[in-house]
């Protein structure tokens, strides 16, 4: 056995190291004679430790040399956000080299100290670092942990805890700023803009005008600049600069409406105009609640109604005039005798017996008609053409954000025009996508409706019931958005939202008309000038921005959309010999009970010229002017109300008009649109799962 006073061999100077894991992956490690990284998945901790270099010239006391280590530099507390990352380090001195070990204290396994090296390596002091770093941090990893230094002559140990803590839950910070937390504190938190943009791009040249009417270098910059200064809703307003700024003024005089004595459930109408640049934005009060927006407040009073109505006009975000425009004065009605109501809603299916004291009224609805290649007629009856190749929001609910309908564009004809592929309608997070073929998808489920003609489904939400109905010809799902009591006893009103898909190209989009919409078909108000308003409510007069306003397209990957042709440009010298057929076709007697009713054709004759000239899929089978005509009668048949109406009107005598147009009845229709479609089982390969 080697004496004690023996310089230790080249080996012993320079020690193995000895690693210990624990069950959660924490690992220590001793002295090494170089720096040295390992390096774990998520969720695991990461040691770095090493050993410093020896003094040049060592006189080394024996006392010393017979000393436990000291840690000199200690774990300290920290607090860590969950999904972050928390790094304990610590370092200890000894003559005798010093092993650390971190780790969770409740998983310490203390060394036997007669394992280690017996020798000093013959320097006054050796020092060893280690460090622990827990990478996405979450609460199980809260908890105190322990460096622990030891060498033969003894240990030195040192605690500290790990707070799992988001310093930024529950903290809402204004205008675009993002908290961030004061981890190195413990506490606290500050609430900073984000970078919208390297640093060399705020130095570009790009002025721009906001929608606060002012003139900024670049995008970047009036972005950082509406964050420090809590401006929301920030967005360029125009390229350039912001020209020439005219306050809002209010057209009409104070009180111009004077006073109203209205009875519960009479309809108020309330006009406000107002000019300046950019255009004002018209919000209407009631005293200090919100009530509306635009130019036209119509809403069927309550007693709860009553008050003074102000218009409020604002441009630049904050510069903003008002009047008070009227008085109104609600006054409240007895309750009438029972009687019996009348409607022409769509049969009730219910297991339970016909009664009279549940009695169902349908409230008025709008209907807004995309068809063909593809054609629009908003609620408010304007028509346009749009030809472009992107999922689109046809009809919103732009009040409470409750429900959705949106249309997937693809290509058809023979220019490059686009159709309807598919429609999709949410409610309530409830979604359903119609298909060609009139096939349903739920949620990659296919419902395959043709095997139930005529007969109710009923899809269970879980929030919102939908009921779908085949009949053979239409696929029409229907949305109950609302229900309540009227003032007639056993009678209630019902809200609801109606989707009618031919199974081809064309959809009927029917909609409370008491319900403020966005999106292709308008804003359902009744006037149809003030149809083409972008997201945010700014006019558009152009068809193409007006439908890259309202594209579903976050990766920016839809085409740019062509400009709509007229019919004459399409059709050339075929023109006035397809209009003359056209026009055969909407004049037929079937559809002269449609005219009476207040189905202009105009608009739908254009369409149908546009196209049977344009070819839309060009499958013989399915004639594009019968599938204009065929869009009409639906909208004809559809239940549709006037303002005004109480009772829905409807045309009931178009069956079999295709017989006097010349166009392929329901019969022949069928398989061709259902050959557009996926592959359908039968209904007996369907119950059978063999499909």
């Amino acid at each position: 056995t080697r004496a004690e006073t023996e310089r230790p061999t080249k080996e012993e100077e320079y020690p193995t190291t000895y690693v210990y894991t624990s069950e959660n992956a924490v690992t220590t490690g001793d002295s090494y004679s170089s720096p040295q990284q390992t390096t774990e998945a998520d969720d695991t901790f990461t040691t770095y430790p090493y050993t410093t270099e020896a003094e040049a010239e060592p006189t080394v006391d024996p006392e010393v040399v017979k000393q436990p280590p000291v840690i000199t530099i200690a774990p300290v507390n920290i607090t860590v956000a969950p999904g972050g990352t928390g790094r304990f380090d610590c370092e200890a001195k000894a003559a005798m080299t010093p092993q650390i070990t971190l780790t969770r204290k409740d998983q310490l396994s203390r060394p036997n100290l007669e394992s280690f090296n017996a020798f000093s390596s013959g320097h006054v002091s050796q020092t060893t670092i280690n460090s622990i770093t827990i990478n996405n941090v979450d609460e199980p990893n809260e908890g105190w942990y322990t460096c622990l230094a030891c060498n033969r002559q003894g240990c030195d140990e040192v605690d500290a805890y790990l707070t799992v803590l988001d310093l930024c839950e529950g903290v809402t910070c204004p205008g675009e700023k993002q908290c961030v937390g004061n981890y190195a504190a413990g506490h606290g938190h500050t609430c900073e803009c984000p970078s919208y943009c390297d640093r060399a791009d705020m130095f570009a040249s790009d002025f721009v005008c906001s929608n606060y009417c002012e003139e900024q270098f670049n995008e970047c910059l009036m972005k950082d600049d509406a964050c420090r200064n809590d401006k929301f809703g920030i967005e360029v307003m125009n390229k350039g600069r912001c020209g020439k700024i005219e306050n809002p003024e209010i057209l009409e005089e104070e009180f111009a409406h004077g006073v109203f004595e209205l009875e519960e459930g009479d309809e108020l109408i309330l006009e406000c105009n107002a000019i300046g640049f950019p255009e004002p934005e018209i919000v209407w009060y009631r005293h200090d609640e919100i009530v509306g927006h635009g130019n036209y407040l119509i809403k069927s009073v309550s007693v709860a109604d009553g008050g003074e109505y102000t218009c409020e006009a604002v441009n630049c975000m904050t510069t903003k005039v008002s009047k008070i425009l009227a008085a109104v004065v609600v006054k409240e009605i007895p309750l009438p005798p029972p009687a019996v109501v009348t409607t022409f809603a769509p049969v009730i299916t219910s297991t339970e017996p016909a009664s009279f004291d549940n009695i169902i009224v349908e409230t008025p609805r709008a209907t807004c008609a995309v068809y063909g290649d593809p054609h629009f007629l908003t609620y408010d009856k304007n028509a346009y053409t749009y030809m472009g190749l992107c999922d689109n929001v046809l009809a919103m609910d732009c009040e409470s954000a409750r429900w959705f309908v949106y249309g997937r564009m693809r290509a058809c004809g023979k220019t490059g025009g686009s159709c309807l592929e598919s429609v999709t309608v949410f409610v309530d997070n409830d979604v359903l996508e119609l298909q060609r073929g009139w096939l349903v998808n739920r949620n990659g489920k296919k419902l395959v409706t043709k095997n139930r003609k005529n007969k109710e489904i009923v899809v269970k939400g879980k929030k919102q019931d939908f009921t779908l109905l085949f009949d053979g010809a239409m696929l029409t799902l229907t949305a109950i958005l609302d229900s309540r009591a009227t003032a007639v006893p056993g009678t209630y009103e019902e809200d609801k939202l109606v989707v009618r898909w031919d199974g081809f190209v064309s959809v009927q989009i029917q909609t409370p008309m008491n319900i403020r919409t966005c999106g292709m078909c308008g804003n359902n108000d009744g006037r149809p000038e003030n149809d083409m308003k972008n997201r945010h409510g700014k006019m558009i007069d152009n068809v193409n921005v007006f439908g890259k306003a309202w594209q579903i397209d976050p990766m920016g990957r839809c085409p740019e959309t062509q400009k709509a042709r007229t019919s004459e440009e399409v059709c050339g010298e075929r023109y006035q010999e397809v209009k003359t057929e056209c026009e055969r076709v909407f004049s037929i007697t079937k559809f002269q009970g449609c005219i009476a009713a207040g189905h202009d054709t105009a608009q739908w004759i254009d369409s149908c010229v546009y196209d049977e000239c344009e070819g839309l899929m060009q499958k013989e089978e399915l004639p594009p002017k019968c599938v204009v005509a065929q869009a009409y009668a639906t909208q004809c048949g559809n239940l549709f109300w006037q303002k005004g109406d109480t009772t829905p009107r409807i045309n009931n005598d178009i069956t079999n008009w295709e017989m006097e147009a010349g166009c392929p009845d329901e019969a022949k229709r069928y398989q061709p649109i259902l050959d557009t479609g996926c592959p359908q089982p039968t209904l007996e390969e369907e119950l059978a799962g063999t499909f």
